[in-house]
């Protein structure tokens, strides 16, 4: 039963006679975990945006060598590109879940998919993000002990010494983005999406 069978119930039926199912009582409060998401997606795109124009400077704020900027900046872009593809397509979901009418199950049912989906478009747009941010951060430690590696490569890196450190540095890195990528999910969308698939498995219940 949507708002409309409600509507046409409550017209046929004698005065004070119609009693509102609890399911649309429950359809209602799904808007409340639904509104969060949509609010946390719209400070969270505002802050990334943020982030990568602050990226463009960072050369300029920690004075990279001039060497480094070429480099810097190729990262740069192919981090903008991928970027502006996920974003669009978080914004297109934005817009999709934003005019959705949660007046039936079948409409809960399809937020609830979309919101899944997007949690796990989420993830792996993180993990897009990790060679990006693996180089940046890499030059960035160059430039900080410049000198220091132009005299290291000049007199020849130990094969196994740096095959060692690029697989540890490899791995503590990844591992933090993980669980980074993981509590954010987690405290910005994932319980507001449990909250909707509760409200979906007492619909079925009943």
């Amino acid at each position: 039963m949507n708002f409309d069978d409600i509507k046409s119930a409550w017209d046929k039926a004698p005065e004070g006679k119609v009693t509102v199912p609890k399911t649309i009582d429950e359809l209602k409060h799904a808007a409340l975990p639904l509104d969060k998401i949509k609010r946390n997606m719209k400070k969270e795109l505002l802050l990334q945006i943020a982030a990568i124009i602050f990226l463009a400077f960072v050369p300029q704020i920690c004075n990279y060598k001039p060497s480094l900027n070429l480099p810097f900046y190729s990262v740069y872009i192919l981090l903008v590109i991928t970027s502006i593809y996920f974003f669009g397509r978080f914004y297109f979901f934005y817009k999709r879940i934003s005019t959705i009418s949660l007046n039936t199950k079948d409409a809960l049912y399809e937020v609830n998919y979309d919101i899944r989906l997007n949690m796990e478009l989420y993830k792996m747009f993180c993990y897009m993000l990790f060679p990006f941010l693996f180089i940046q951060v890499g030059l960035y430690l160059i430039n900080e002990r410049y000198d220091h590696f132009v005299n290291l490569i000049q007199s020849g890196i130990p094969e196994h010494s740096f095959y060692l450190f690029f697989i540890v540095f490899t791995a503590v890195a990844f591992t933090l983005l993980h669980f980074s990528a993981v509590y954010w999910l987690k405290a910005y969308y994932s319980k507001y999406a449990n909250e909707i698939e509760d409200i979906l498995k007492q619909l079925k219940e009943e």
